[in-house]
């Protein structure tokens, strides 16, 4: 081994340092229909697009209700899973710092002794490296020694290099994640914030028909007392009111849930926004129809595919960290300082100094089979991940098209109700005027006056499963999310010795 120089070992290191084993990571071909189903005439294959794709980053701004558009604001500033996201990438990117440091030269100060029967006292106190440098010619006994050692993995087979690659995409990965989060968060607000409105158009309508029943109790009332009517009418209409009033408080709660599920959204308490939502407000006008663009759109758009493809990259990645471990661990390590101990004479010697440097390795050539069944791990997980990439290209064209289709649907249910409302009102009308003027018993009117109202909870009932829809159609486009967010840069880290050193001169920052 003498002919091979420590210099000459460098080279042959030098030359091989640019081998990463495993499998280098391609983005997979994926077939992708033309056009989504739900835009095709006739449920035929659309040949292409219905329309243009548009920019979704703030879709709700297409709805023209500001307090809509402020609280969108605030939950992209003050959502608590936004920031249990953007901590994770955090988290992620420092990560990437630990594996980095692994491919670099470490060293620290490393020493050790002591007194008794042994010829060298350094021996389990010292670190190895530097005790591989330890002479004890001369020496009855090394009682100490101590100096500085250093270690260098070589990482010629790229596993470290593979495992600093398996997390940078870990990190994009937690980027669409956040992203994601993003799109879910707008989404809930928006549903979340319709839904009340809706809530609150279903107790105007009940409200209005409290004053309807109320009314038409009046009127069986005053016919009865002037002995036009039987006690019967009066009773119906009594029925009627009490009904109607019953049904107030639960919407109501409802209306309260909303609120206070918008406040969660915003990162804040109920209580911070019972004033401000109090006021109630119309359902805002939707939008005919929505540029979708088409399926291929969705892999440039959708965060949560962008994530799934990152994970199999990932995944790739540590199959070459798996293969690496079947291949020499080389290293080059090294350590000087000093020693000191008493002589053969029984003098104590002066310390003198000591040096060691030189290249190592390690080779599982027997583990029966260990090491294999980690590749076949790493494949099988990769394999796992691409199929729930495929998984979320098929589950986000079918969110297309099902919101799709329920907005469609929904549009046209409104214009049959529209209708129906119509006629609704007329007929509660005719049949008032008919029992006033006693050409038609009470149960007529109270018919009237419970399809009517039967029909406007059913409009807008499809009024807010129509703006559901939308939402859900945004979402699924991948509408939301914020291509100019920025993630804070990390704090900047120092060696393990100037950060002991801060460490020790003022405590570290707790959590706020």
């Amino acid at each position: 081994m003498r002919g091979l120089s420590v210099p000459l070992f460098l080279a042959i290191a030098t030359a091989v340092a640019s081998c990463s084993v495993g499998p280098d990571y391609h983005t997979p071909f994926l077939r992708l229909p033309t056009g989504f189903l739900a835009l095709a005439p006739s449920g035929e294959k659309s040949k292409g697009p219905e329309l243009a794709s548009a920019d979704l980053t703030q879709w709700w701004r297409s709805l023209h209700d500001p307090e809509l558009n402020s609280l969108e604001d605030r939950a992209l500033l003050a959502n608590l899973d936004l920031e249990i996201a953007l901590n994770r990438i955090q988290e992620a990117r420092a990560e990437l710092v630990v594996i980095a440091n692994q491919a670099l030269p470490v060293g620290g100060v490393t020493g050790g002794g002591g007194v008794g029967t042994g010829a060298d006292e350094t021996r389990n106190r010292a670190a190895p490296t530097f005790r591989s440098a330890v002479n004890s010619a001369g020496f009855s006994s090394v009682q100490e020694a101590g100096g500085f050692e250093a270690n260098w993995d070589l990482d010629l087979f790229g596993k470290i290099r593979r495992a600093y690659e398996a997390q940078t995409y870990d990190v994009e990965a937690l980027k669409a994640a956040w992203d994601w989060v993003m799109v879910v968060v707008t989404a809930d607000v928006a549903r979340d914030y319709l839904d009340m409105r809706a809530e609150q158009a279903r107790l105007a309508v009940l409200k209005e028909n409290i004053v309807v029943a109320q009314s038409g109790q009046t009127l069986a009332q005053t016919l009865f007392d002037r002995g036009v009517t039987s006690e019967l009418d009066v009773a119906l209409a009594r029925r009627q009111l009490a009904t109607f009033q019953a049904q107030a408080a639960p919407l109501e709660a409802q209306i309260d849930a909303s609120r206070n599920a918008i406040a969660v959204l915003l990162g804040t308490y109920p209580e911070d926004l019972a004033k401000e939502l109090a006021k109630a407000g119309p359902i805002p006008t939707l939008p005919g129809r929505i540029p979708t663009g088409g399926p291929v759109d969705l892999l440039r758009r959708r965060p949560d595919i962008a994530e799934a493809e990152r994970r199999v990259a990932a995944a790739t990645a540590r199959i070459g960290v798996a293969v690496a471990q079947l291949f020499p661990d080389v290293f080059l390590s090294g350590a000087g300082g000093a020693q000191g101990g008493i002589r053969s004479s029984y003098t104590v010697s002066a310390a003198n100094w000591i040096a060691s440097i030189g290249p190592g390795a390690y080779w599982p050539l027997l583990d029966f089979g260990a090491l294999d069944a980690q590749i076949e791990i790493a494949d099988l997980t990769t394999r796992e991940q691409l199929a729930a990439y495929k998984q979320s290209i098929l589950t986000a064209v079918q969110q297309v098209d099902d919101a799709t289709a329920s907005y469609r649907a929904q549009q046209e249910s409104l214009r049959n109700l529209d209708r129906a409302l119509t006629a609704a009102h007329l007929s509660t009308r005719l049949a008032t005027d008919g029992y006033k003027d006693g050409l038609t018993d009470y149960l007529n009117v109270l018919d009237a006056e419970r399809q009517q109202f039967d029909l406007q909870q059913q409009y807008v009932s499809a009024q807010q499963i129509e703006a559901e829809s939308l939402v859900g159609l945004y979402k699924a486009l991948g509408g939301g999310w914020q291509p100019g967010a920025t993630i804070p840069p990390l704090r900047p880290v120092e060696p393990a010795a100037i950060a002991a050193a801060r460490y020790l001169i003022r405590a570290p920052e707790g959590v706020h």
